[in-house]
């Protein structure tokens, strides 16, 4: 690991995350975040009614949504009125759309290979009962500086929220390579190498006692060459973490790291150590 501006945790650093964080928790208790869905279901080819929905509900297979919503439900799209045989798409990769009604908004987005309706809700219990989630103590020592190597796979299969049997798939534009006390370990990353939106999904052994066990997010930075910096002081928890309703991605399983990274957010519930 390298130690960033001399000290482990300067006040100004402490200032910069301390900012950040604040950012983080605001946008997952906004009305609308991760912590407003109550449900989720998935279409079908055959149309159905979904509970607590208005509409009969249908996804053909590739990706067409059709809905009938009967007159008056009050559910609107780019605010007016969706009454009648209502179409979307098709929806592939992880396009969506939103759809309101009242105060509750419906996304309809495709995931894992199908397509979701989630309700999202300002008053739902997970947002009415959120407590905020803490995070270790912010160290410089844990924004490291990693080597890129270049490793392309068009496909990288992994495991979801959504379920057992709904995979993603996301293209990977190779590794990063760098040290934990001296032991070296490797992140698979996806996005792409240049392009502003690189990323790394993880766990690592502070998963058993301390941090969300199924996965962590921390975005990764381009330096130049083959330099990357990874601030793990910035990993944050997935939406699976706070919500039944999500489709989130977990780590493939060579991100499942053998060493502790104590840095970043703890489990939902868990005080700083």
């Amino acid at each position: 690991m390298s130690e960033i501006n001399g000290a482990s945790a300067s006040g100004s650093f402490q200032d910069r995350h301390a900012a950040w964080h604040h950012e983080v928790e605001r946008g997952r208790a906004n009305a609308y975040g991760p912590l407003s869905a109550t449900s989720m279901f998935w279409l079908t080819r055959e149309p159905r009614t979904l509970p607590g929905l208005p509409g009969v509900w249908r996804a053909d297979a590739d990706g067409l949504v059709t809905v009938d919503f009967p007159v008056g439900s009050g559910v609107t799209s780019d605010g007016k009125p969706a009454d009648g045989r209502f179409t979307a798409g098709p929806l592939t990769g992880t396009e969506g759309i939103t759809l309101g009604w009242g105060d509750k908004r419906i996304e309809v987005a495709a995931r894992s290979g199908g397509i979701i309706v989630r309700t999202r809700d300002p008053e739902s219990p997970d947002r009415a009962g959120y407590a905020g989630t803490e995070t270790f103590a912010p160290d410089g020592a844990w924004v490291v500086e990693a080597r890129f190597v270049p490793r392309e796979r068009a496909e990288v299969v992994i495991a979801s929220a959504a379920g057992a049997d709904r995979l993603q798939r996301y293209p990977s534009p190779g590794v990063a390579e760098f040290e934990v006390g001296g032991v070296p370990v490797a992140l698979t990353l996806f996005g792409t190498a240049d392009g502003g939106d690189l990323r790394a999904v993880f766990a690592d052994a502070t998963g058993e006692d301390l941090t969300y066990p199924a996965a962590r997010f921390v975005d990764v930075e381009p330096l130049g060459g083959d330099r990357l910096r990874i601030d793990f002081t910035r990993a944050v928890n997935p939406p699976a973490a706070y919500s039944a309703a999500a489709t989130c991605p977990f780590p493939p399983p060579e991100n499942r790291l053998p060493v502790r990274i104590e840095a970043g957010e703890l489990r939902p519930g868990i005080a700083r150590p």
